[in-house]
């Protein structure tokens, strides 16, 4: 009997936990920073940073400066190129345009991943007005089959 309380506990301990940790992977955005303080951006990818394989995803970028301010999309001459597992640029030049996030202003594109897989969004970009050093940010993406529960 002794064994099966703490067997017993740790269970439904488990399964008070479990819908949290299913919550996870809906957990959206991803922030990436150029070393020494550099231009930053925060990325979303719709559905949910999961974007379905052969479907357009809504996708946005949001710049900030070293101190955490946003960087308004007409300040930046800014690119977004795709790449698949091999490196091979699959989207370039992609038509960039603004939006507004939260009250606050954000680069956005639609990109569709051809394939379920990992993928690689590069946005780069210099100042319009020398405000900020030319940047280059990498995110790793993973297109899901839009048929799957994953």
């Amino acid at each position: 009997m002794l064994r099966i309380v703490p067997i017993f506990i740790l269970t439904v301990f488990g399964f008070s936990l479990a819908p949290l940790m299913l919550d996870l992977p809906s957990i959206a955005h991803r922030q990436q920073t150029m070393p020494a303080g550099q231009v930053g951006a925060m990325i979303h990818l719709d559905p949910n940073d999961s974007p379905h394989a052969g479907h357009p995803s809504q996708t946005w970028f949001m710049l900030t400066n070293p101190d955490g301010n946003v960087i308004p999309p007409s300040d930046c001459n800014c690119r977004v190129t795709v790449y698949d597992l091999q490196g091979t640029a699959i989207m370039s030049d992609l038509p960039l345009s603004s939006v507004s996030i939260h009250g606050q202003q954000a680069i956005s594109t639609s990109i569709t991943f051809p394939d379920p897989g990992s993928y690689t969004v590069v946005l780069s970009g210099q100042s319009q007005n020398n405000s900020f050093e030319p940047f280059e940010l990498r995110f790793a993406v993973t297109a899901v089959n839009p048929n799957s529960d994953y």
